[in-house]
């Protein structure tokens, strides 16, 4: 039994009134935050929570994924929130890989304003701009500046005009952004990319060198990403009504679609982060927002904006395969705590 207990209780009601949240169901009228002390009986779970713990610890998309953190929540803060294994909790700092992209897509559109983004700006946050890394190289060596990362020492960014338009998932479109506005900042010390990244924010997002590649290259916990996606769901981002504009197709075989790691069928990408959907009625409806890692960090909201999510864990094998078996036992979880039935 996964040891845990609530530590805070809020009327859903209670919220309501302060204007944070829509009243909900029985099953949603307490907040619970897990991970703590021992000692507490599974029988102070709601059906939903009880679902959803069940999914992450036996789930097939779930169970191979060895040690994480998952917590669900909304504009108040977590609602659910517990450990599956040992080694992972909220604090846990770890590279979030893609998970990047949605912060450093947010910090963009603040800084300048949704309105007073141009034509290109736009096509550099939803990869139609044809600039394109040619090397995988990490730009992790302490010193290293925006600019040296876009350069041929590391990403080696260059300019295709044939993929000028098309979607092609790609570091070297936010690789080209950055350096026209933040080139000189370094990933560690004075004036570093996420001085800049959390005063446009307000997050406490760590230094790390490899900072400069704003694709890929930031760390993080649960809990310093919690912050980012209140914020967005309360309104509080220039980047929170904008999440479904400017989007692309950025499915396998999708019209304009050159280069893709998404594997679930139809999803558009936005500005910095993916738009996740399904058929409703036979038309494809969207469901949420999310940017997953390579290495398996998955963040997301909800297309109503009242409900986020992160699934936190490090597994660097390579490849985008980890961020796709991350949302695949997400999607499982959600499922299981709104419909308050275990998913297999």
């Amino acid at each position: 039994m996964k040891q845990h207990r609530r530590t805070t209780f809020i009327s859903a009601c209670g919220l309501l009134a302060l204007g944070l949240i829509g009243c909900g169901t029985a099953g949603d009228a307490d907040v619970a935050v897990a991970d703590a002390p021992p000692g507490t009986s599974q029988a102070a779970l709601t059906a939903g929570e009880q679902a959803a713990l069940t999914t992450a610890n036996t789930s097939e998309s779930c169970a191979p994924l060895g040690n994480f953190y998952w917590e669900i929540g909304n504009g108040a803060g977590p609602l659910y929130a517990i450990p599956r294994g040992s080694g992972v909790t909220a604090a846990t700092v770890m590279p979030i890989a893609s998970a990047s992209k949605w912060l450093y897509a947010g910090a963009y559109v603040q800084s300048r304003g949704y309105a007073n983004l141009t034509a290109d700006e736009k096509k550099r946050l939803n990869f139609t701009s044809g600039y394109i890394d040619e090397n995988t190289t990490l730009c992790g060596d302490a010193g290293t500046t925006v600019s040296e990362c876009y350069g041929a020492a590391y990403k080696n960014v260059t300019y295709r005009p044939l993929q000028n338009g098309r979607f092609f998932y790609n570091g070297g479109h936010m690789q080209k952004l950055a350096l026209d506005d933040i080139g000189t900042r370094r990933g560690t010390g004075l004036l570093s990319v996420m001085d800049w990244v959390n005063a446009q924010l307000g997050t406490t997002l760590p230094e790390s060198d490899s900072a400069v590649a704003p694709a890929g290259g930031f760390s993080g916990s649960a809990e310093q990403y919690r912050v980012f996606l209140m914020k967005l769901i309360n309104n509080q981002y220039a980047l929170s009504s904008q999440l479904t504009v400017d989007s692309v197709p950025a499915w396998a075989g999708g019209p304009g679609v050159s280069s893709t790691p998404w594997t679930g069928g139809e999803t558009y990408y936005g500005l910095g982060h993916w738009i996740e959907g399904e058929p409703v009625n036979g038309v494809w409806t969207v469901t949420g927002h999310s940017s997953p890692g390579a290495f398996g960090f998955y963040p997301w909201v909800n297309a109503a904006r009242n409900r986020y999510m992160v699934l936190a864990r490090s597994r660097q094998l390579g490849g985008d395969e980890e961020g796709q078996k991350s949302l695949a036992c997400a999607q499982a979880i959600r499922k299981a705590y709104e419909s308050g039935v275990p998913q297999p």
